[in-house]
């Protein structure tokens, strides 16, 4: 294992946050971040359908989010592991700042739910992370979409 590695699966929620706060997403260092994850890592995002295949992929990936969202931030509701897999509930807030898939900037703040699913590899490092989140109430706080 690398100096970098971190042994996810043994953190609690209180860890894993001081962990997205001082070393990962929340420090908006995209190189940074894409270091946990191996080199033939894979980040899908059920929501949109995007697949960022390999550590670089990820890196421009992370890199878009906190342009289009600078002020992205994730907050731990709960966390979940076993064996090799993460499961982690959280909020994720930001506004709205940047061009992104064709919706132009909204200055509107969202605040929705998001789950992320992690399967660690031998290495310590993150092979496979699977986005699932509330696409219909991120739509609607921007704009977007109509309210029920």
């Amino acid at each position: 294992m690398s100096e970098m590695t971190i042994q996810f699966t043994d953190m609690t929620r209180e860890q894993f946050q001081a962990h997205l706060d001082e070393r990962s997403v929340n420090t908006h260092d995209a190189a940074s971040v894409a270091t946990f994850f191996s080199d033939d890592a894979v980040q899908r995002r059920v929501a949109t359908g995007e697949t960022a295949k390999g550590r670089e992929a990820i890196r421009e990936a992370l890199e878009e989010m906190f342009r289009v969202f600078p002020d992205f931030y994730i907050e731990v509701r709960y966390l979940f592991a076993a064996k090799n897999r993460i499961c982690v509930e959280c909020t994720l807030t930001g506004t709205h700042e940047g061009e992104s898939q064709g919706i132009s900037p909204t200055g509107r703040r969202i605040e929705a739910d998001i789950c992320l699913v992690f399967r660690i590899g031998r290495d310590g490092l993150v092979e496979e992370k699977t986005i699932y989140s509330d696409s219909a109430t991120m739509l609607r706080q921007l704009g977007l979409f109509a309210e029920s």
